[in-house]
């Protein structure tokens, strides 16, 4: 099997799949936030060790990481956008850092410095299993600005020593961050490959029957779009299609039926759903879109298909239009249906409107 890059999908997936990997981990991040900010809170009392005494002088750089601590969670509550959240997750990192320092800084004895970064090393470990790589890279590479900046007003006993102590967990970092993302990247196309399967029609490469029982309730049937919104349906067959097959062939007639499904893929909106309804029947669901305009639709569809050369025959199709109102989709669909049945009545390749009665 060809092994799939991110730079082989398009924008619009690669955004996909960052959303994707961010689902996949979010509650473990999110934990991990609260662990590391739980875990820093309780460096409090290492400091009054270290003080032999209540050390309130580093009571302040402790508890203001509460702040953005609780902002973060009211946005974990009410964002899912993977751009946003998972700076989020590396700006508390860095907040825990920053304020790690400033208490570093108010107490006596520094030794533990080192250890410190290298705690913080393991908690980007863990926050990079939902971030892009190149947010990885950014935030690790920060980090060892943190300790530039950090020594400025610190002075670490041994800086050289910093360096070497964090440089290589960065690199280490990094390079884990990037298996782990192709890793996860495999998984994600295996998952929506098996998705496929289960709602593609494998010779027209359109949706098949199955894809409706991802937009409707599985109680009531009832499609799952906002009230109130135009939905228009269109139920088509090819006429005479069984003479194609007679003369031409199956393999011939399955031709016809791919070049229909790619006529009509090309002819509706990305919005809307072009689904193999069974044989030759082919279903288009229009959401957001007025009856009369489905109808003007249909009647495009209509032409181009009379007009066009499929590669064995010239071939017509009968369309029925309905308008969905709500309830069991199967009505609406069985409305279509009628209206397709007159077509073919009233002598085939042509549009019909439902009407009651």
């Amino acid at each position: 099997m060809e092994k799939i890059t991110l730079k082989a999908l398009s924008k619009e997936e690669r955004k996909k799949f960052y959303q994707s990997k961010y689902d996949y981990y979010r509650t473990f991040n999110t934990g991990l936030i609260i662990v590391s900010v739980i875990a820093y809170l309780s460096f409090f009392f290492t400091d009054c060790e270290i003080f032999g005494r209540f050390a309130y002088e580093t009571v302040l750089p402790r508890s203001i990481i509460l702040i953005p601590f609780i902002v973060f969670l009211v946005m974990e509550k009410k964002i899912r956008d993977y751009r946003i959240m998972v700076l989020a997750y590396y700006l508390i990192i860095h907040l825990i850092i920053w304020c790690t320092d400033w208490a570093t800084y108010l107490l006596p004895d520094r030794q533990f410095a080192i250890p410190g970064m290298i705690i913080m090393n393991l908690i980007f470990v863990c926050a990079g299993f939902a971030a892009p790589f190149h947010y990885s890279l950014t935030a690790h590479v920060l980090l060892i600005f943190d300790i530039t900046i950090a020594n400025l007003f610190i002075h670490y006993d041994n800086l050289q020593m910093m360096y070497m102590f964090n440089l290589p967990c960065v690199c280490a970092v990094c390079v884990m961050h990037y298996m782990m993302q192709n890793v996860y990247l495999e998984q994600y196309i295996t998952k929506h490959k098996l998705q496929d399967m289960v709602v593609l029609d494998q010779l027209t490469g359109v949706s098949n029957r199955n894809r409706l029982k991802e937009i409707c309730d599985p109680v009531t049937a009832e499609l799952c779009f906002p009230a109130g919104m135009d939905l228009s349906v269109l139920l088509m067959d090819i006429d005479y299609f069984k003479r194609v097959n007679d003369e031409f062939g199956h393999e011939a007639g399955d031709k016809v039926l791919v070049y229909l499904a790619q006529q009509l893929k090309g002819l509706v909106r990305s919005t809307d759903y072009v689904i193999r309804w069974g044989g030759e029947e082919f279903l288009i669901l229009m959401p957001g879109c007025r009856i009369d305009q489905a109808v003007c639709v249909a009647e495009k569809i209509r032409e181009n298909v009379e007009n066009s050369d499929n590669g064995v025959c010239k071939i017509t199709i009968s369309i029925g239009v309905a308008p969905y109102k709500g309830g069991d989709y199967h009505e609406v669909i069985k409305n279509a249906d009628d209206a397709m049945y007159q077509a073919k009545k009233n002598g085939r390749n042509q549009v019909v409107l439902y009407k009651e009665n």
